[in-house]
């Protein structure tokens, strides 16, 4: 396993009842993924040394998903058959407008979260745009 930890948040009102965990297997942190519901569980971080990380976010089959090296350089996991229409995702407690092409599905996003978690590579069957966004805006 390349990730040594995970996070789980767990969103009541403004107040995160999240957890972190020790990464044993990838059967955990899938089930993790798996349960986000867009609502209250809206961010899973899969974490390593240093600044590597990624994090899923979203939940309810439409996840947001970076993977990051450096803290510096990001990778977005993107469905390029979609568009760049916004569309609000909740993604770490708070909802935001992302771009449609960067919502994608629940089979990607754990094709991608293996990849990461078990070798720390960026999984090659997927399509990933570089520095695609910074920050969602937040919707009003």
């Amino acid at each position: 396993m390349f990730i040594s930890k995970f996070s789980i948040e767990n969103w009541e009102g403004n107040h995160n009842n999240g957890l972190l965990k020790e990464a044993k297997n990838w059967e955990e942190i899938e089930a993790a993924i798996r349960g986000l519901d867009g609502h209250r569980k809206t961010l899973v971080t899969l974490e390593a040394e240093d600044e590597t990380h990624m994090a899923v976010g979203g939940g309810d089959s439409r996840y947001f998903v970076y993977v990051t090296f450096d803290n510096e350089n990001f990778h977005y996991l993107v469905d390029p058959s979609k568009s760049d229409n916004g569309e609000p995702l909740i993604v770490g407690g708070q909802e935001g407008m992302y771009p449609a092409r960067s919502c994608v599905d629940l089979s990607t996003t754990l094709k991608a979260a293996r990849g990461f978690a078990e070798f720390g590579k960026i999984e090659k069957s997927v399509v990933w745009a570089q520095d695609l966004v910074a920050e969602p805006s937040i919707a009003k």
